[in-house]
Protein backbone atom coordinates (compact mmCIF):
# COMPACT_ATOMS: atom_id res chain seq x y z
CA UNK A 1 0.00 0.00 0.00
CA UNK A 2 2.52 2.19 0.44
CA UNK A 3 4.67 1.54 -2.28
CA UNK A 4 1.43 2.65 -4.47
CA UNK A 5 1.02 6.05 -2.53
CA UNK A 6 4.76 6.66 -2.40
CA UNK A 7 5.05 8.40 -5.56
CA UNK A 8 1.79 10.76 -4.68
CA UNK A 9 3.31 11.52 -1.41
CA UNK A 10 6.39 12.95 -2.62
CA UNK A 11 5.20 15.09 -5.29
CA UNK A 12 2.83 16.75 -2.53
CA UNK A 13 6.01 16.43 -0.19
CA UNK A 14 8.26 18.08 -3.29
CA UNK A 15 5.57 20.50 -4.14
CA UNK A 16 5.94 22.17 -0.51
CA UNK A 17 9.20 22.21 -0.37
CA UNK A 18 9.05 24.21 -3.30
CA UNK A 19 6.39 26.44 -2.27
CA UNK A 20 8.22 26.92 0.86
CA UNK A 21 11.66 28.35 -1.02
CA UNK A 22 8.89 30.80 -3.15
CA UNK A 23 7.25 32.10 0.36
CA UNK A 24 10.29 33.68 0.92
CA UNK A 25 10.52 35.77 -2.23
CA UNK A 26 6.22 35.84 -1.81
CA UNK A 27 5.62 36.37 1.97
CA UNK A 28 2.19 37.83 1.24
CA UNK A 29 0.66 34.58 0.08
CA UNK A 30 2.41 32.08 2.14
CA UNK A 31 3.56 28.44 1.57
CA UNK A 32 -0.12 27.01 1.98
CA UNK A 33 -1.37 29.05 -0.90
CA UNK A 34 1.16 28.88 -3.46
CA UNK A 35 1.72 24.87 -2.64
CA UNK A 36 -2.27 24.69 -3.17
CA UNK A 37 -1.65 26.85 -6.71
CA UNK A 38 1.97 25.27 -7.66
CA UNK A 39 -0.44 21.61 -7.35
CA UNK A 40 -3.09 23.25 -9.69
CA UNK A 41 -0.43 24.12 -12.38
CA UNK A 42 1.33 21.14 -12.28
CA UNK A 43 -1.72 18.81 -12.42
CA UNK A 44 -2.59 20.28 -15.66
CA UNK A 45 1.31 19.17 -17.22
CA UNK A 46 1.29 16.04 -15.94
CA UNK A 47 -0.33 13.72 -18.42
CA UNK A 48 -0.25 10.42 -17.15
CA UNK A 49 -1.62 10.82 -13.39
CA UNK A 50 -2.83 7.57 -12.33
CA UNK A 51 1.12 6.94 -10.70
CA UNK A 52 0.50 9.52 -8.43
CA UNK A 53 -3.34 9.76 -7.89
CA UNK A 54 -3.52 6.81 -4.73
CA UNK A 55 -0.73 8.98 -3.04
CA UNK A 56 -2.06 12.34 -3.52
CA UNK A 57 -5.72 11.04 -2.33
CA UNK A 58 -4.22 9.19 0.92
CA UNK A 59 -2.18 12.77 1.30
CA UNK A 60 -5.40 15.42 0.49
CA UNK A 61 -7.67 12.73 3.28
CA UNK A 62 -5.87 11.72 5.91
CA UNK A 63 -2.69 14.72 6.01
CA UNK A 64 -4.91 17.08 5.72
CA UNK A 65 -7.36 15.82 8.79
CA UNK A 66 -4.36 15.09 11.35
CA UNK A 67 -2.54 18.45 10.37
CA UNK A 68 -5.90 20.04 11.38
CA UNK A 69 -5.58 17.40 14.47
CA UNK A 70 -2.06 19.07 15.46
CA UNK A 71 -3.29 22.52 14.69
CA UNK A 72 -5.75 22.40 17.48
CA UNK A 73 -2.67 21.99 20.36
CA UNK A 74 -2.31 26.04 19.40
CA UNK A 75 -5.57 27.07 20.24
CA UNK A 76 -6.62 29.19 23.24
CA UNK A 77 -9.93 28.21 24.66
CA UNK A 78 -10.14 31.65 25.91
CA UNK A 79 -10.32 33.45 22.15
CA UNK A 80 -13.39 32.02 22.09
CA UNK A 81 -15.26 35.10 23.64
CA UNK A 82 -13.72 37.26 20.67
CA UNK A 83 -16.12 35.52 18.50
CA UNK A 84 -19.22 36.66 20.52
CA UNK A 85 -22.28 35.51 20.89
CA UNK A 86 -23.51 37.42 17.89
CA UNK A 87 -21.22 35.69 15.27
CA UNK A 88 -22.78 32.12 16.69
CA UNK A 89 -26.63 33.35 15.81
CA UNK A 90 -24.86 34.94 12.27
CA UNK A 91 -23.30 31.61 11.64
CA UNK A 92 -26.81 29.62 12.31
CA UNK A 93 -28.78 31.93 10.65
CA UNK A 94 -26.29 31.97 7.76
CA UNK A 95 -26.82 27.94 7.26
CA UNK A 96 -30.45 28.20 7.76
CA UNK A 97 -30.71 30.66 5.09
CA UNK A 98 -28.44 28.82 2.66
CA UNK A 99 -30.23 25.52 2.81
CA UNK A 100 -33.64 27.65 2.12
CA UNK A 101 -31.96 28.97 -1.06
CA UNK A 102 -31.10 25.69 -1.98
CA UNK A 103 -34.23 24.73 -1.59
CA UNK A 104 -36.11 27.98 -3.17
CA UNK A 105 -33.59 27.64 -6.18
CA UNK A 106 -35.04 23.34 -6.58
CA UNK A 107 -38.38 24.82 -6.52
CA UNK A 108 -37.81 27.65 -9.27
CA UNK A 109 -35.45 25.84 -11.49
CA UNK A 110 -37.71 22.63 -11.31
CA UNK A 111 -34.47 20.91 -11.89
CA UNK A 112 -34.60 16.92 -12.07
CA UNK A 113 -31.23 16.55 -10.21
CA UNK A 114 -33.36 17.42 -7.07
CA UNK A 115 -30.49 15.87 -4.72
CA UNK A 116 -27.71 18.39 -5.67
CA UNK A 117 -29.39 21.34 -4.37
CA UNK A 118 -29.52 19.50 -0.65
CA UNK A 119 -25.71 18.48 -1.57
CA UNK A 120 -24.58 21.97 -2.48
CA UNK A 121 -26.78 23.51 -0.18
CA UNK A 122 -25.17 21.32 2.94
CA UNK A 123 -21.58 21.80 1.62
CA UNK A 124 -21.76 25.43 1.20
CA UNK A 125 -23.20 26.16 4.47
CA UNK A 126 -21.19 23.57 6.60
CA UNK A 127 -18.55 21.71 6.33
CA UNK A 128 -17.51 21.36 2.23
CA UNK A 129 -16.95 17.38 0.95
CA UNK A 130 -17.13 15.87 4.13
CA UNK A 131 -20.86 17.56 4.79
CA UNK A 132 -21.70 16.35 1.36
CA UNK A 133 -20.42 12.44 1.94
CA UNK A 134 -22.50 12.37 5.02
CA UNK A 135 -25.47 13.90 3.31
CA UNK A 136 -25.00 11.99 0.28
CA UNK A 137 -26.87 8.13 1.53
CA UNK A 138 -29.44 9.39 3.58
CA UNK A 139 -30.77 11.24 0.57
CA UNK A 140 -29.61 8.34 -1.41
CA UNK A 141 -27.66 10.52 -3.64
CA UNK A 142 -26.48 8.96 -7.28
CA UNK A 143 -22.29 8.77 -7.39
CA UNK A 144 -22.69 11.29 -10.50
CA UNK A 145 -24.81 14.04 -8.31
CA UNK A 146 -22.26 13.49 -5.67
CA UNK A 147 -19.33 14.07 -7.53
CA UNK A 148 -20.74 17.35 -9.81
CA UNK A 149 -21.57 18.40 -5.85
CA UNK A 150 -17.65 17.79 -4.61
CA UNK A 151 -16.52 19.40 -7.59
CA UNK A 152 -18.38 22.26 -7.10
CA UNK A 153 -17.80 22.93 -3.90
CA UNK A 154 -13.77 22.71 -4.50
CA UNK A 155 -13.77 24.69 -7.55
CA UNK A 156 -15.50 27.65 -5.54
CA UNK A 157 -13.40 27.17 -2.45
CA UNK A 158 -10.06 27.36 -4.46
CA UNK A 159 -11.44 30.27 -6.17
CA UNK A 160 -12.95 31.50 -2.44
CA UNK A 161 -9.31 31.20 -1.24
CA UNK A 162 -7.80 33.15 -3.43
CA UNK A 163 -10.17 36.08 -3.63
CA UNK A 164 -11.96 36.43 -0.13
CA UNK A 165 -8.40 37.68 1.58
CA UNK A 166 -8.00 39.75 -1.21
CA UNK A 167 -11.69 41.01 -0.13
CA UNK A 168 -11.43 41.62 3.46
CA UNK A 169 -7.96 43.55 2.99
CA UNK A 170 -9.98 45.85 0.26
CA UNK A 171 -12.96 45.98 3.28
CA UNK A 172 -9.84 47.05 5.88
CA UNK A 173 -11.38 44.23 8.00
CA UNK A 174 -9.44 43.65 11.44
CA UNK A 175 -7.29 39.97 11.97
CA UNK A 176 -10.50 39.05 13.64
CA UNK A 177 -13.12 40.26 11.51
CA UNK A 178 -11.00 38.35 8.73
CA UNK A 179 -11.26 35.00 10.64
CA UNK A 180 -14.76 35.32 10.95
CA UNK A 181 -15.45 36.58 7.08
CA UNK A 182 -13.30 33.65 6.04
CA UNK A 183 -14.72 31.12 8.41
CA UNK A 184 -18.19 32.06 8.27
CA UNK A 185 -17.80 31.66 4.53
CA UNK A 186 -15.42 29.34 3.09
CA UNK A 187 -17.21 25.72 2.23
CA UNK A 188 -14.77 23.21 3.85
CA UNK A 189 -12.30 23.25 6.65
CA UNK A 190 -8.95 22.90 4.57
CA UNK A 191 -10.23 25.82 2.37
CA UNK A 192 -10.67 28.10 6.00
CA UNK A 193 -7.31 26.34 7.39
CA UNK A 194 -5.25 27.23 4.17
CA UNK A 195 -6.50 30.79 3.43
CA UNK A 196 -6.44 31.85 6.90
CA UNK A 197 -3.39 30.29 8.40
CA UNK A 198 -1.48 31.90 5.24
CA UNK A 199 -2.38 34.87 5.85
CA UNK A 200 -0.94 35.18 9.58
CA UNK A 201 -1.58 32.20 12.82
CA UNK A 202 -4.02 34.80 14.39
CA UNK A 203 -6.25 35.11 11.60
CA UNK A 204 -6.35 31.39 11.31
CA UNK A 205 -7.19 30.66 14.94
CA UNK A 206 -10.30 33.08 14.67
CA UNK A 207 -10.81 31.28 11.41
CA UNK A 208 -10.90 28.21 12.47
CA UNK A 209 -12.65 28.52 15.50
CA UNK A 210 -15.73 30.25 13.30
CA UNK A 211 -15.28 27.06 11.27
CA UNK A 212 -15.89 24.70 14.27
CA UNK A 213 -18.40 26.49 15.05
CA UNK A 214 -20.20 25.99 11.77
CA UNK A 215 -18.96 21.87 11.72
CA UNK A 216 -20.77 21.85 15.07
CA UNK A 217 -24.17 22.06 13.35
CA UNK A 218 -23.73 18.93 10.96
CA UNK A 219 -24.55 16.30 13.42
CA UNK A 220 -28.17 18.15 14.21
CA UNK A 221 -28.94 18.53 10.83
CA UNK A 222 -27.88 14.88 10.03
CA UNK A 223 -30.31 13.54 12.87
CA UNK A 224 -32.88 16.10 11.00
CA UNK A 225 -32.34 14.77 7.57
CA UNK A 226 -32.66 11.43 8.76
CA UNK A 227 -35.98 12.25 10.05
CA UNK A 228 -37.04 14.07 7.05
CA UNK A 229 -35.78 10.81 4.71
CA UNK A 230 -36.10 8.23 7.07
CA UNK A 231 -38.97 6.41 4.54
CA UNK A 232 -36.73 6.04 1.82
CA UNK A 233 -33.30 5.68 4.19
CA UNK A 234 -32.37 2.17 3.42
CA UNK A 235 -29.97 2.09 6.94
CA UNK A 236 -26.75 3.36 5.66
CA UNK A 237 -24.68 4.07 8.52
CA UNK A 238 -24.00 7.97 8.51
CA UNK A 239 -20.02 8.38 8.85
CA UNK A 240 -19.50 11.65 10.59
CA UNK A 241 -16.07 13.00 9.99
CA UNK A 242 -13.98 12.01 13.32
CA UNK A 243 -10.70 13.92 12.95
CA UNK A 244 -13.55 16.45 14.44
CA UNK A 245 -13.85 15.18 17.33
CA UNK A 246 -9.84 14.83 17.48
CA UNK A 247 -9.37 18.25 16.88
CA UNK A 248 -11.57 18.87 19.78
CA UNK A 249 -9.94 16.92 22.05
CA UNK A 250 -6.22 18.02 20.90
CA UNK A 251 -7.72 21.97 21.87
CA UNK A 252 -8.85 20.56 25.43
CA UNK A 253 -5.50 18.88 25.51
CA UNK A 254 -3.85 22.22 24.90
CA UNK A 255 -5.59 23.58 28.15
CA UNK A 256 -4.59 21.61 30.90
CA UNK A 257 -0.89 21.74 30.66
CA UNK A 258 0.12 18.42 29.86
CA UNK A 259 2.17 19.66 27.70
CA UNK A 260 4.72 22.46 27.96
CA UNK A 261 4.74 26.02 25.80
CA UNK A 262 7.35 24.57 23.52
CA UNK A 263 5.82 20.88 23.10
CA UNK A 264 2.63 22.77 22.24
CA UNK A 265 4.74 24.78 19.86
CA UNK A 266 6.11 21.71 18.21
CA UNK A 267 2.76 19.92 17.79
CA UNK A 268 1.28 23.03 16.39
CA UNK A 269 4.24 23.73 13.77
CA UNK A 270 3.76 20.04 12.72
CA UNK A 271 0.48 20.92 11.99
CA UNK A 272 1.92 23.27 9.58
CA UNK A 273 3.76 21.97 7.67
CA UNK A 274 1.47 18.69 7.23
CA UNK A 275 -1.38 21.36 6.02
CA UNK A 276 0.95 22.76 3.61
CA UNK A 277 1.64 19.49 1.88
CA UNK A 278 -2.38 18.82 2.10
CA UNK A 279 -3.01 21.92 0.34
CA UNK A 280 -0.45 20.66 -2.31
CA UNK A 281 -2.23 17.23 -2.84
CA UNK A 282 -5.60 19.09 -3.01
CA UNK A 283 -4.17 21.88 -5.43
CA UNK A 284 -2.99 18.12 -7.24
CA UNK A 285 -6.64 16.53 -7.50
CA UNK A 286 -7.77 19.46 -9.46
CA UNK A 287 -7.79 19.24 -13.32
CA UNK A 288 -8.95 22.04 -14.98
CA UNK A 289 -9.82 20.01 -18.18
CA UNK A 290 -12.48 17.87 -16.54
CA UNK A 291 -14.31 20.68 -15.37
CA UNK A 292 -16.01 21.15 -18.30
CA UNK A 293 -17.84 17.74 -17.63
CA UNK A 294 -19.57 19.97 -14.49
CA UNK A 295 -23.67 20.37 -15.02
CA UNK A 296 -23.69 24.14 -15.49
CA UNK A 297 -26.82 24.49 -13.53
CA UNK A 298 -24.86 23.45 -10.60
CA UNK A 299 -22.28 25.41 -10.61
CA UNK A 300 -24.53 28.50 -10.98
CA UNK A 301 -26.67 27.46 -8.16
CA UNK A 302 -23.21 27.09 -5.93
CA UNK A 303 -22.21 30.28 -7.25
CA UNK A 304 -25.14 32.16 -6.27
CA UNK A 305 -25.05 30.16 -2.61
CA UNK A 306 -21.73 31.34 -2.42
CA UNK A 307 -22.79 35.18 -3.23
CA UNK A 308 -25.20 34.85 -0.43
CA UNK A 309 -22.92 34.02 2.04
CA UNK A 310 -20.56 36.49 0.72
CA UNK A 311 -23.46 39.22 0.97
CA UNK A 312 -24.48 37.78 4.81
CA UNK A 313 -20.99 37.94 6.16
CA UNK A 314 -20.27 41.42 4.47
CA UNK A 315 -23.20 43.54 5.74
CA UNK A 316 -22.87 41.50 9.38
CA UNK A 317 -19.27 42.78 9.20
CA UNK A 318 -19.86 46.36 8.11
CA UNK A 319 -23.38 47.07 9.23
Amino acid sequence: MLRNRILGIALAVGITALAHLFSSVLPTLGTALLALVLGVLLRQVITRFEPFSAGVVWTEKYVLETAIVFIGFGFEIRKFSHIGFSTVLVILLSIIAVLLFSLFLRKILKSEDSNVFWLLGIGSAICGSSAIGATAPIIRAKQEETGISMTVINLLGLCGMILLPLLASALSLSHLQTGIYLGGILQSVGHVVGASFAINPEVGEFATLVKMCRVAFLAPFLLVLYYIFRKNNDGTKIKFPLFIIFFLLAVALSQVNIFNASGLKFLSKSGDVMLNVAMAAIGLKINLKSLWSISGKAFKVGLAIFLLQILIFTCYLLF
